[in-house]
């Protein structure tokens, strides 16, 4: 049911079209300009799009109102998987070189508007690390162990902004940590290690905790449904906590171990400047400190 059970999502569903058909737009006029683009970017944003159309209009976004550990495992693609991959597709990068410049007397357009946005109070706010992981894991605490989904559940409007929530609580997490794209904050490899390995345990007792719960969120709306399959909910509800554990963690880890890269080319990178600048001034700073040595030897010897 889940593969062949189709209702397409009028939100989420276009969202995902639309930005699958302006990235290509995107890459189009690049390949007009004679310009590059990789091609890893590329397959990470179209399967991120894929993911958001899948998580919503497939069966998964069909039954997700109904079950809980559907709506869990859709939550789970929203927030974790999906944003991840759309985040190393550096749409902001692409757009930024696709968009023409409004030029010096020309009226600010998109690409004006983008750069105005970046370097704004309320993005250096959001970009913060502690913020940025408050909203992502914090959400998760308030949604269901503070009983938002609870009151909520039987809302539809409630279900597109939790939908919401996850898809830009999610992108701006990891567009904090991955930072392919330009950010309103520069921040260190060790930085984003540190910010992403400290959500760890919080996600995991999260997981934990949904698991261990004895009272039903939702109970009277989900037995209102009548799903004859459907009956032992408690049962249903601890399997969502063990989809929130076991899939949460994985695009985590991966995430560290990309920044853990990063971070070694960037010391590669600031290696091969010093080398540089080293062949360039012929080792001044390095004769300096011998002979910095060499006079307190000197010295002492005067002594």
């Amino acid at each position: 049911a889940f593969v062949t059970d189709w209702r397409f999502d009028l939100m989420f569903g276009t969202a995902a079209i639309a930005a699958a058909i302006l990235y290509g737009i995107g890459l189009r006029k690049l390949a007009k300009r004679g310009d590059s683009w990789p091609v890893g970017r590329t397959i990470a944003w179209m399967s991120g799009c894929a993911v958001l159309l899948i998580a919503t209009s497939s069966g998964v976004g069909k039954y997700a109102p109904a079950v809980f550990s559907v709506h869990m495992g859709a939550h789970m693609a929203l927030s974790m998987l999906g944003p991840v991959l759309l985040v190393l597709g550096a749409p902001i990068t692409l757009a930024l070189r696709a968009l023409d410049p409004a030029g010096k007397d020309g009226v600010p357009g998109i690409r004006e508007w983008i750069l105005t946005a970046l370097h704004s109070p309320f993005s250096r706010f959001i970009t913060h690390p502690i913020v940025a992981a408050v909203l992502f894991v914090g959400g998760f605490y308030a949604l269901y162990l503070g009983g938002i989904y609870g009151a909520t559940v039987d809302s539809h409007s409630a279900h597109l902004l939790m939908n919401l929530h996850f898809i830009l609580s999610g992108y701006l997490f990891y567009w904090v940590a991955i930072g392919i794209d330009p950010s309103p904050r520069q921040l260190q490899p060790v930085t984003k290690l540190a910010m992403v390995f400290g959500s760890l345990p919080f996600h995991a007792f999260f997981g934990v905790a949904l698991m261990s719960t004895t009272a039903v969120m939702g109970g009277a709306y989900f037995r209102s449904l009548g799903l004859g399959w459907n009956n032992d909910l408690i049962g249903d509800q601890q399997l969502g906590g063990s989809i929130a554990w076991a899939t949460g963690e994985i695009p985590l880890m991966v995430v560290m171990l990309a920044l853990l890269v990063q971070w070694s080319r960037s010391d590669g990178r600031t290696a091969r400047r010093t080398d540089r600048a080293a062949e360039r001034d012929h080792d001044a700073d390095l004769a300096a400190h011998n002979a910095m040595f060499a006079e307190l030897a000197r010295r002492d010897g005067e002594g």
